[in-house]
């Protein structure tokens, strides 16, 4: 009978001590990594489910992962913890589509816990796992696989059957360090992988993949970048190219991912002015001058808000009153007092120029031109500057010299207009054999095939100027060989043969040219002249004399020589 009790209150106290011993055998970190894991319930515009799945915390800011199929048909989706805490998925932090996987936040609380995630941890093969999914029981497995799929994360094999319940479960080391997240092979394999969780938290949305199909299909609220400088790009870029209606909801979102961005205020401030009606211009100008408040490098605003206004009133678009030339003049003259950037010295002479101020506008485009931003273009807005200024031609010259100079060598075929104008302005200054060459570089440049019978006529005219006849002569020629049914072109050939002796090559030119156009009185009295230089002497009063009766004054004066 002893016997029988003492072997009685063995099993008591052994069945007593059972949870305890069986306690004993799970790691600590298991009662909070428990809370960590999630199940993922996905519902679709009328508020049904359409879907769930495992997933689990990564950090005690309510960022966690789970697979991105659950959410790619939601309208909006909930974590449910272990003790049944639902938290509503606020926002999508990064997916990919070629892993199926999500980094989402909720808004966090003092009852969230995250497992922990070390980027520095990973599996190696054979190493033991723990496979933890949403209400289940730990399961120790075993690594059995590792491939590279970049140079910091893995894709692990798992020796476990596919089950789809473990489907975007945390895989953890022995310390209770997540590595992993569970992913199911091709249809029809039955082993069970894991995506480095490391991978997941990695994903980055930047300004150029903001707009990929992965972000641009889902439903729920996608983040922009999480850098701010991207974030910014982003937006920007897309004034450019979507609605109203659709870029405002991303200046709401900047400025509550970063409330404290002076970049987002004045982002916004000007948005409102730029994009809206006049309705919204109050409320643009108070993000404005929150902006100026909460910024640290001013002159950078300053500079950025006269840029703004100078573009806008060029435009002719519709402005606030406070908009003006005298506005945008004054915040940039405040950023020059902060700073004296060359650039800002740039904007400055923009400002002028418009306000048709040319003097000033020129001395700050001298400043411009002396510091280390100085180019062609620089130079070539000087140049446009001092067009308008008086007795600016040799100015002008110079200014083109330097536009010249800073494009280089080879030079670029812009640089054509540039030599153009300056072979223009060195003939109108006298320097025609200066000229001459510009107009050489300027074939050069666009190759022989894209010249005109015009640019030659006008070359030629500059080389008569130059008396560099034999240059006029062969430019003339090419002329009447690209426009050969043009009289005109004939009739300024056959002058210039005159003009350096060449009788016999002018006279077929005339005699031609006469029989279709009698009545012009220069092509009478070119022919009269041919013929007086042949002593052809009737001829050349008969030629003559019809001239003068077409009003030609020249022939009156040669028919007195008779």
């Amino acid at each position: 009978m002893k016997n029988k009790m003492r072997r009685l209150g063995t099993l008591l106290i052994v069945f007593i001590m059972f949870p305890a011993l069986m306690q004993a055998k799970n790691p600590k970190w298991l009662k909070n990594a428990k809370k960590a894991v999630v199940e993922v319930i996905a519902y679709n515009d009328e508020g049904k489910e359409i879907s769930r799945s495992n997933g689990f915390f990564i950090n005690d800011d309510g960022t966690g992962l789970t697979g991105l199929d659950v959410l790619q048909d939601a309208n909006s989706a909930v974590t449910v913890d272990a003790a049944g805490i639902k938290r509503p998925i606020v926002i999508l932090l990064g997916a990919d589509n070629t892993y199926d996987v999500v980094r989402f936040r909720v808004e966090p609380d003092k009852k969230l816990k995250a497992l922990t995630l070390s980027p520095q941890v990973k599996a190696a093969e054979t190493d033991k796992v723990h496979l933890l999914p949403y209400k289940k029981n730990l399961k120790e497995l075993s690594v059995s696989g590792v491939e590279r799929i970049s140079d910091t994360h893995s894709y692990y094999t798992v020796d476990a059957p596919w089950d789809s319940t473990m489907l975007d479960s945390p895989l953890l080391n022995d310390a209770g360090i997540v590595i992993g997240m569970v992913q199911k092979g091709k249809t029809g394999d039955p082993q069970t992988y894991a995506i480095d969780a490391g991978y997941v938290n990695d994903i980055e949305i930047t300004a150029l993949n903001r707009d990929d199909n992965v972000y641009r299909d889902l439903k729920i609220k996608v983040s922009l970048p999480q850098d701010e400088d991207q974030a910014l790009a982003y937006i920007m870029m897309k004034r450019g190219v979507r609605s109203m209606a659709e870029c405002r909801p991303l200046h709401e979102q900047f400025l509550e991912q970063f409330p404290d961005s002076p970049d987002g205020m004045f982002a916004m401030g000007t948005f409102l002015i730029q994009e809206t009606d006049s309705t919204e211009y109050d409320a643009g100008l108070e993000f404005i001058e929150k902006a100026f408040a909460a910024a640290q490098d001013k002159e950078r605003f300053h500079c950025d808000y006269a840029n703004i206004i100078l573009n806008h009133l060029l435009q002719g678009l519709k402005a606030p009153a406070a908009w003006t030339y005298e506005k945008a003049l004054s915040e940039i003259d405040a950023a020059l007092k902060i700073d004296g950037k060359p650039v800002y010295h740039e904007i400055r002479g923009n400002i002028l120029y418009a306000m048709e101020r040319y003097p000033e506008a020129y001395n700050s485009y001298v400043k411009v031109n002396a510091s280390d931003i100085a180019s062609s273009d620089t130079y070539l807005r000087a140049y446009y500057i001092s067009l308008h200024m008086e007795d600016s031609i040799n100015l002008s010259i110079a200014l083109l010299d330097s536009v010249i100079i800073k494009f280089g060598t080879p030079m670029p075929q812009r640089a054509s207009q540039v030599l153009m104008e300056r072979a223009i302005l060195k003939e109108e200054a006298g320097r025609n054999r200066e000229a001459v060459v510009d107009y050489y570089t300027y074939e050069s440049l666009l190759g022989t095939y894209s010249m005109s019978a015009e640019f030659y006529y006008r070359r030629a005219q500059v080389e008569i100027k130059a008396r560099m006849f034999e240059q006029a002569l062969n430019d003339m020629e090419k002329a009447r060989s690209l426009a050969p049914d043009d009289s005109s072109l004939v009739l300024e050939h056959a002058s210039l043969m005159l003009r350096v002796g060449d009788t016999d090559g002018a006279l077929p030119l005339l005699e031609e040219l006469v029989i279709s156009y009698p009545d012009v009185g220069d092509v009478q009295r070119l022919l009269g002249v041919c013929y007086m230089r042949r002593d052809e002497m009737e001829k050349a009063r008969r030629h003559l004399t019809l001239a003068k009766e077409l009003g030609d004054e020249p022939a009156a004066t040669l028919l007195e020589q008779f």
